[in-house]
């Protein structure tokens, strides 16, 4: 009986999403284009539902029409650097190839996006993001080859906004991960004071807590860890990305496994 209600109950669920999905398309103007205003509200729309079936791709359509109609629009192209970054986080994680594929669109597409609006900090960390993950895609001499230019983006992207959260995380997982000098720019240290900024000014996002805990243990504050990685597991999940904060509740959980007697 229960398994013969389900099938209707499928069907049911499958024309509301459909019907969901399709109210997310971009609205078409009487001249028969969206505007560039338009196309970047629908992308925003997009990306806080990105993680629901169908919506990446309705995401990435509508970002490459709008360069297409509106080319080298910088908020435009920061978005659709963001997108390519996104896709390659679905990618299966044996596949590669297409990650990498997806990495190099976000960061040529980051890249025009910082020339476009060298005054956005949103284009400069994006530029910076895919960068970084480009070069641990392809290996840890890439990696340490793309630290220059990613910490350079990151700077140019605090010189226009001292407050972009973004920018103090991705500055502090570089700080934390990276090899000290004469190698590259590690410092534990820095790391905790890029990841305070990255939590004062986006609290909201778990991967801001996580890098701070991390850091806090990496400098043996474990009390401070403790509290901070705790917080993180008391978020709710981010409805554009839940997935994602479930996984760094799992780290966070095997953070404080790790300093369980410290």
């Amino acid at each position: 009986m229960k398994t013969r209600m389900l099938v209707p109950a499928l069907l049911a669920m499958t024309v509301v999403i459909s019907a969901a999905v399709a109210a997310w398309t971009v609205p078409v103007s009487a001249a028969g284009l969206p505007s560039l205003e338009e196309r970047i509200a629908a992308a925003d729309l997009h990306w806080s539902r990105r993680s629901q079936a169908g919506v990446t791709e309705l995401l990435l359509q509508n970002l490459e029409d709008a360069d297409r109609d509106y080319p080298n629009q910088g908020e435009v192209l920061w978005r659709l650097a963001r997108a390519y970054w996104w896709k390659s986080t679905r990618t299966p994680k044996d596949d590669k190839k297409t990650r990498i594929e997806w990495l190099d669109k976000a960061k040529a597409t980051g890249e025009r996006a910082a020339k476009a609006a060298p005054a956005n900090p949103d284009a400069h960390y994006w530029y910076a993001a895919a960068m970084a993950e480009t070069g641990v895609a392809r290996g840890i001499l890439q990696s340490l080859f793309m630290v220059k230019p990613t910490r350079e983006a990151l700077e140019r992207g605090l010189a226009a906004d001292p407050n972009h959260a973004s920018c103090h995380y991705l500055m502090a997982e570089l700080y934390l991960q990276l090899p000290g000098p004469p190698l590259s720019m590690g410092n534990k240290q820095k790391a905790v004071e890029e990841a305070r900024l990255a939590v004062k000014y986006g609290p909201d996002s778990s991967s801001h807590w996580l890098v701070l805990g991390r850091a806090l243990i990496a400098t043996k504050q474990y009390a401070e860890a403790r509290q901070t990685l705790n917080t993180l597991l008391a978020m709710a999940p981010d409805l554009g990305d839940p997935d994602g904060t479930r996984a760094d509740q799992d780290e966070a959980r095997a953070e404080l496994q790790s300093i369980a007697n410290k």
